[in-house]
């Protein structure tokens, strides 16, 4: 499938995600690689099809209230949300999928390929101190761990192959047990669940252990809108401080051999 056509296609999952939201008085951001492509490149990264954003807590629990009896944001029944938890969903955050197509992923089963998507994490209220942001910080590294062993599938790549087959005494252990992606991913997505209301809010539940989400919660109330494509989106107000934050000079290209983006494997179109 072709990259403009893919761009276009993820672009439409991010316009019908901005209406229901705005629709709904539900407040998100652009975030992470996407914000970089809005600022530099006023759209998609060049070499790139993602589309991130990052919304808070009582936002994200708004979003899955209204979405509870009907996934779909749009009229035709295209445009799907995923949670954790949901069957035949491995992630610990949340996706809106469009159900035109199925991409296949390499190293991952079957039955857990998705349409197109885009990404929406939550900002969960930061743990109060250091002891508890080490260990929700490093709960969510060590699920995500177990959930890659629980998803994987197809196995393409060659170094994968034999940690396959050392792990599959685990597979029977993890049967036993009755430990799926799924269940791990509602694990994951609580994760934060039960801190405190702060004034520090970041992205713990995916796993990435990364103690840099941290920000000020008026990181993601107070925004400015921002152009993509072809269409204003809300962004921090502070993006600079954000994008500095992970990525430095974020206006400086990266070296040709680091543009690397999604890299979808196979797009079937469904009938």
């Amino acid at each position: 499938m072709e990259s403009e056509l893919i761009k276009n296609e993820v672009l439409n999952i991010l316009k019908n995600f901005d209406s229901f939201c705005r629709n709904n008085d539900i407040k998100y951001v652009l975030a992470y690689g996407t914000l970089i492509g809005a600022i530099r490149h006023k759209g998609f990264i060049p070499w790139d099809d993602d589309i991130d954003v990052v919304l808070l807590a009582d936002d994200y629990n708004k979003l899955r209230k209204l979405t509870a009896s009907n996934p779909f944001l749009d009229d035709k029944n295209r445009y799907k949300i995923c949670f954790p938890g949901d069957d035949d969903y491995c992630f610990p955050y949340v996706k809106v999928i469009d159900t035109k197509y199925v991409v296949h992923v390499r190293n991952v089963a079957d039955k857990y390929n998705i349409g197109l998507f885009i990404d929406v994490f939550k900002a969960d209220n930061w743990p109060n101190n250091k002891i508890n942001e080490f260990y929700q910080l490093q709960k969510g590294k060590f699920l995500r761990r177990i959930n890659e062993i629980c998803l994987r599938g197809n196995i393409e790549d060659n170094r994968y192959r034999i940690l396959d087959i050392l792990l599959k005494p685990v597979d029977l252990l993890f049967k036993c047990l009755g430990i799926t992606s799924e269940k791990i991913c509602v694990i994951m997505d609580n994760i934060a669940s039960n801190n405190k209301p702060s004034n520090y809010v970041g992205c713990i539940s995916e796993g990435t252990g990364w103690a840099n989400e941290k920000f000020e919660r008026s990181m993601y109330t107070d925004t400015v809108m921002v152009p993509f494509e072809d269409g204003m989106y809300p962004a921090p107000t502070a993006y600079d401080r954000y994008l500095r934050t992970f990525y430095g000079d974020y206006m400086k290209l990266p070296d040709p051999r680091d543009r690397v983006g999604h890299q979808h494997e196979i797009i079937q179109i469904k009938e």
